[in-house]
């Protein structure tokens, strides 16, 4: 079958590898129908990240059953489409049973696909099949009304959304929040059109890119478009952070009012980077930064997008067939969705 491969900075290539089949209990084999192009793959092809080719590349997509264990065909069946969250998780480890799918025991730590070190074993998702581990636990079978263009990137992109405010409005009842976008460009604004469409929180999204604000503003909502990140003027409850930039972390970092709660999207390479600290603590600050819990945030945020409340595919700008994701997964376009 054939793979895209991440070959070397700038790099991919097309490769011919043997198909994936059934080995032994709790396994599926899916073909992926929609791939998403995650925010991080564009600065990994680029040799911008700590990322080292060669691996196979794609983490996002939501696919369709094409073969199924003896074992889980009660569970499942064939034809259906279903999402798989990237991270490979057992379900039964202590990791996994305290709600923490990205750290699983039973695999070794970070094993995700399109991304090493998991890649290497499992695979990326612009394959023709994909082989599915811990099927039982991976699979989340999705509803036949939803077009799998817009979810396909439900096990990160859209994840993150979750882990930037989902789980915080339960605590904050209708927070003044921020989103910094930038260049986790389309975390901020899946985050920013969840905020606006589910009413939860007072929202404003803040970027330096005319194309993400312009887009922000169709869908209805509330923008600034600053050419470089300011002081803050105004202070808020809820900040989320998805610059991925040392001016809009500072920007983040120092728009926070008392008492609030800050998550960040953004890796750094490094583990040098400053804070307010003093601001912070006089304040009371809190901080969540780390890696996206997969599988959970998908559940969380499923019933919502089932309903009709959240529209996450309005964040998709370009759809390509699967004979062009080698050409179109390294150019420019907020959110890509390569298609079978």
């Amino acid at each position: 079958m054939l793979r895209l491969v991440f070959r070397k900075k700038g790099i991919l290539e097309w490769e011919e590898v043997e198909t994936p089949t059934i080995t032994g209990e709790n396994q599926a084999l899916v073909e992926p129908i929609a791939i998403a192009r995650c925010d991080l793959d564009l600065p990994i092809v680029r040799g911008e990240t700590l990322f080292r080719a060669p691996f196979p590349v794609g983490h996002e997509f939501v696919g369709r059953i094409k073969e199924l264990s003896e074992d889980t065909i009660g569970h499942f069946q064939v034809g259906s489409v279903v999402a798989i969250p990237f991270q490979i998780s057992c379900g039964t480890c202590p990791s996994c049973l305290s709600i923490h799918t990205n750290s699983c025991e039973t695999v070794p730590y970070t094993s995700a696909y399109g991304m090493p070190p998991g890649a290497h074993n499992v695979g990326g998702a612009i394959s023709e099949l994909i082989k599915v581990p811990y099927a039982k636990q991976m699979l989340l079978t999705m509803d036949p009304k939803i077009n799998p263009v817009g979810i396909a990137s439900l096990s990160d992109n859209i994840a993150e959304v979750w882990k930037l405010a989902g789980r915080f409005l339960e605590r904050r009842k209708n927070p003044k929040t921020l989103v910094v976008g930038g260049n986790a460009g389309s975390i901020g604004l899946y985050t920013a059109l969840y905020l606006h469409q589910t009413k939860k929180a007072e929202v404003l999204y803040v970027d330096t890119d005319r194309k993400r604000i312009e887009l922000a503003t169709s869908l209805g909502i509330p923008v600034t478009h600053v050419t470089t990140f300011p002081k803050p003027s105004e202070k808020y409850d809820l900040v989320c952070d998805a610059s991925a930039t040392k001016e809009g972390w500072e920007f983040a970092t120092r728009s926070m009012g008392k008492n609030a709660i800050l998550s960040s999207a953004s890796i750094f390479w490094t583990n040098r980077l400053e804070i307010p600290y003093l601001e912070m603590y006089n304040q009371g600050a809190e901080i969540h930064i780390g890696r996206v819990e997969s599988l959970d945030s998908m559940k969380a945020l499923y019933p919502e997008i089932q309903k009709g409340i959240f529209t996450p595919e309005k964040i998709v700008t370009k759809t390509v067939t699967f004979s062009e994701a080698k050409e179109a997964w390294l150019e420019e376009s907020i959110k890509l969705v390569v298609t079978r």
